[in-house]
């Protein structure tokens, strides 16, 4: 009788496998940008200003991601250097988006034109999320996991832990596709969890689902 054969992910060390966990996650991220921004290219019409800065958006992905890949996989260069940004917050808002990366923030914010009642603001930390949550009481909280200042897992529990933000519910969008992680954090109390890249109808009907 054969012996089952194993899998590719059994044969690997515990340092090859964390490489590998590792740079999933930084090649979803630039992906999810691509994929997302091109399928907003797709839905606009031609030479609306929208679409064309939606072109260079792709664009910076793209070069993000090979930086990636030169970085990570050894082919030399240096990795694509990341800008980030905020907008200030002081006032009721429908969504607050805590993501550090200015372009998965903008990618959102262009998809949500689609839901133009909508309005949108963005923390660039953790901390600084939890903080714009009790002040602006979203309906809708997204959230990336990694921050630069804590895990979004902590600020799940903060925001979870406060009664000013409790019930608010919280939906991640990450790069990590860990079933464990998707699990952990579903089970901690997150709504629902979205792996980038995500695709756009999709993440309206759940943006719908929780403001409705």
């Amino acid at each position: 009788m054969n012996e089952p054969s194993s899998s590719p992910s059994e044969t690997l060390s515990p340092d090859e496998r964390a490489f590998r966990a590792e740079l999933n996650q930084q090649l979803r991220a630039p992906l999810n940008a691509i994929i997302g921004f091109a399928e907003l290219v797709a839905m606009r019409p031609a030479g609306t200003p929208a679409k064309d800065a939606d072109v260079q958006h792709i664009l910076k992905a793209a070069r993000d991601l090979l930086g990636i890949i030169n970085h990570e996989l050894g082919e030399g260069g240096p990795s694509t250097e990341r800008v980030d940004d905020a907008l200030a917050a002081t006032s009721p808002c429908d969504v607050l988006y805590i993501e550090d990366d200015p372009v998965n923030f903008t990618l959102v914010e262009r998809i949500l034109e689609f839901r133009p009642t909508l309005k949108l603001m963005h923390a660039r930390t953790g901390g600084n999320g939890v903080e714009m949550a009790m002040v602006n009481h979203p309906k809708l909280i997204l959230l990336d996991l990694n921050l630069p200042d804590m895990h979004g897992s902590e600020v799940l529990r903060q925001l979870q832990g406060a009664p000013a933000t409790a019930t608010v519910p919280v939906v991640v969008l990450s790069a990590d596709a860990t079933p464990s992680q998707i699990e952990r954090l579903l089970t901690a109390g997150a709504r629902n969890y979205l792996t980038k890249p995500f695709d756009i109808d999709p993440f309206l009907a759940v943006v719908d689902e929780m403001v409705a």
